[in-house]
């Protein structure tokens, strides 16, 4: 059945000489699993899990090719000769699989994060780029000829290593692209001015590699279809690359995003939020099929489902689909979906908080709904329990249901605990929000997989010591979580006052003038802000922090930030609450202390949570003659993925043998 109705999905595929057993495939994307420049052993079994799971085309992350082109201390170093033995293997594990293996090859130009290692930013001119702030060095004429060198020797590399093919990184406002566009581009040598000027670096790159690698081997070009902003590439004039590098005759297939790293704006499509959806993306896609004609097609952002996938090869949209973050979500989502588990698929919620989140803080990937990525090394396998436990889980949030759902894979007798009648905790808050369909899909994935792995269940009551007599628990895990943090004095005000909570919850607000207080500028501020003045209300949004949305990923921050100022909300950071009065409000500034006064119709309170409740149950529990642990907000208040990860890894550790039990608080 899964097989007929994802038909074109499970159709293979020619690319050249690489045939490819499915059309899926994970995008090229930065793991931060580098260590010098140079992948890890946890790289190689990060890829290897996708080609486990079934993935026909992986595209390792952008490959250095020079060194002024190693835009983060984590990025891959392409030319370096000791690249070729370590791929060696993953290539053999990924073909072992019947998977195919490309690699990207880049160089970042101006688009860099600044190091001591890397403080030596190039591009063919010395004009500013706005996100990053950066004014680089123009490039001297032999400087360009050992970039093209480097793309050439770091190609001979990876084919030697094993690897079916290349990808260049055109994409993004990146070297490339920097050559393409007039504005970025302002050389008067053969390198700059006219069209045909500013193509002649593409050019050279990709006629010099392909005499190098010979006619069998794979090479593609990734572009921004459109830049999403003015410095990178229009729609316009992205065709026109796109004609003139398809009439070298030397590409064997072409892959489309969208979005530009050299603006705030455009980086937004980089890695686009659940706001975004592919149709919307890819409205121009058919003008490329009738430049390139039958030569293959990818696209990649937001193909986050296997019938959005089916949907964009049926209507003939692309010949192959990268669904990235939902294999960074779940790796084996092929191999599930092809033995009718597609219930068991770990659905990807677009919160860009594990994958893009990390890369740009230069932490190793990781993802909230999965706990196991960027660990495969350690955890792919989790074996079962040498010895059977029974464990009382109590709170049926997100890290309370993980943590159940790891136990009985394992092979313990668990029960999960929830007082409300249903489960999800703060996740029926979080889905409450807009865009947030995903998050709905996660909740329903973790109740299902509860359910299909017979947990016991007892919703509607409160974990009493009667449980305790009955059960007999080897050990309690207190997840019961937090609720919304209220101001000291909120009782002296006589404002309507509701807590973020409350909005995503749907409650009614009949007032018209609100105003909300956010801590912390994380998502429950702003996301219940937005539902706000979506609905039409006069809102204001204040905010203790350097800027509105600030603990929010960057691109979701972007996109939201564009939606406050369609949508008129009043954007107002660096000021805390001081004091609620009778018929006011009193803002602090952070750093002056300046005070302001606000006479709204209604406040919103996102000050934070209270993990107190949570807190009087570890220590009614604590003195039991069994393990006792506490994970996620019952902890301390938390993001969502560390929460999952706790409930993850305190399944793991009571798995472990130990020779006494021991309270762990």
């Amino acid at each position: 059945m899964t097989k007929e109705k994802f038909s074109h999905l499970f159709s293979p595929m020619k690319i050249g000489h690489m045939e490819l057993k499915n059309r899926i495939m994970t995008s090229g994307h930065q793991t931060t699993l580098v260590e010098n420049h140079l992948p890890t052993e946890d790289f190689a079994a990060y890829h290897t899990e996708r080609a486990k799971g079934g993935v026909g085309l992986i595209v390792m992350e952008a490959h250095g090719v020079h060194k002024t082109g190693l835009n983060t201390p984590f990025a891959i170093d392409a030319s370096h000769p000791e690249i070729i033995h370590l791929h060696k293997k993953t290539a053999e594990n990924i073909h072992k699989h019947d998977g195919k293996l490309i690699a990207q090859l880049i160089h970042h130009g101006r688009e860099a994060y600044v190091s001591e290692a890397n403080n030596d930013v190039v591009a063919p001119s010395a004009v500013p780029t706005e996100r990053f702030h950066i004014i680089p060095r123009e490039l001297e004429e032999e400087e360009i000829e050992e970039i093209i060198d480097g793309f050439v020797q770091s190609a001979l590399h990876l084919k030697e290593a094993g690897l079916d093919g290349v990808e260049f990184v055109g994409s993004h406002t990146y070297l490339f692209e920097q050559f393409w566009s007039p504005t970025v581009n302002k050389r008067t040598d053969q390198w700059g001015g006219s069209f045909e000027n500013r193509m002649r670096f593409s050019r050279e790159v990709i006629t010099r590699v392909r005499k190098a690698v010979g006619d069998d081997y794979v090479l593609g070009m990734r572009m921004s279809l459109e830049s999403q902003d003015d410095v990178g590439t229009s729609a316009d004039s992205s065709l026109d690359v796109i004609r003139h590098l398809h009439e070298l005759e030397k590409l064997n297939y072409w892959s489309l995003v969208i979005g530009s790293s050299a603006t705030y704006k455009g980086s937004s499509y980089i890695v686009p939020p659940a706001s975004e959806s592919a149709s919307q993306l890819f409205s121009k896609v058919k003008q490329v099929r009738e430049i390139i004609g039958a030569l293959p097609l990818i696209l990649t952002s937001r193909i986050y489902t296997p019938d959005i996938a089916e949907q964009l090869l049926a209507d003939q949209c692309a010949d192959v689909v990268g669904m990235t973050r939902a294999l960074i979500a779940d790796p084996h989502l092929p191999n599930k979906l092809i033995t009718d588990k597609g219930k068991q698929i770990i659905p990807c919620i677009a919160c860009n908080q594990g994958c893009i989140g990390r890369y740009q803080q230069h932490l190793p990937i990781r993802c909230t709904v999965n706990p196991v990525t960027g660990r495969e090394k350690y955890y792919a396998d989790v074996p079962a329990t040498a010895r059977a436990k029974i464990v009382a889980v109590i709170g049926g949030g997100p890290s309370g249901m993980m943590a159940a759902i790891t136990l009985k894979k394992q092979g313990h007798d668990v029960t999960l605990f929830e007082e409300n009648d249903c489960l999800g905790g703060q996740l029926n808050i979080l889905q409450g929000g807009l865009y947030r369909e995903q998050v709905r899909q996660w909740r329903t994935y973790l109740i299902n997989e509860l359910e299909r792995l017979n947990v016991q269940i007892e919703k509607g009551k409160r974990f009493t010591y009667a449980h305790l007599k009955r059960m007999k628990p080897n050990a309690v895990i207190v997840a019961t979580g937090s609720k919304p943090l209220l101001p000291d004095d909120v009782d002296n005000t006589t404002i309507s006052y509701y807590t973020s909570w409350d909005i995503l919850n749907h409650t009614p607000v009949k007032e018209e003038d609100i105003l909300v207080l956010d801590w912390k500028g994380d998502w429950p501020g702003v996301e219940a802000a937005e539902f706000l003045a979506v609905q039409g209300k006069n809102v204001e949004i204040v905010s203790q922090s350097y800027g509105i949305g600030e603990a929010v990923q960057q691109y979701k921050r972007n996109k939201l930030l564009e939606r406050f100022d369609t949508l008129k909300v009043n954007q107002t950071p660096h000021f805390k609450l001081k004091a609620m009065k009778q018929d006011s409000i009193l803002l602090e500034h952070i750093f002056s202390g300046r005070i302001e006064e606000r006479k709204p119709e209604a406040i919103v309170l996102a000050t934070g949570q209270d993990a107190s409740e949570a807190l009087e149950e570890y220590r009614r529990l604590k003195n039991l003659r069994c393990e006792v642990i506490r994970i996620g907000d019952a902890k301390s208040p938390r993001s969502l993925d560390e929460a999952v990860w706790e409930g993850f890894q305190a399944a793991l550790n009571l798995s472990a043998e130990k020779e006494e039990e021991q309270i762990n608080g």
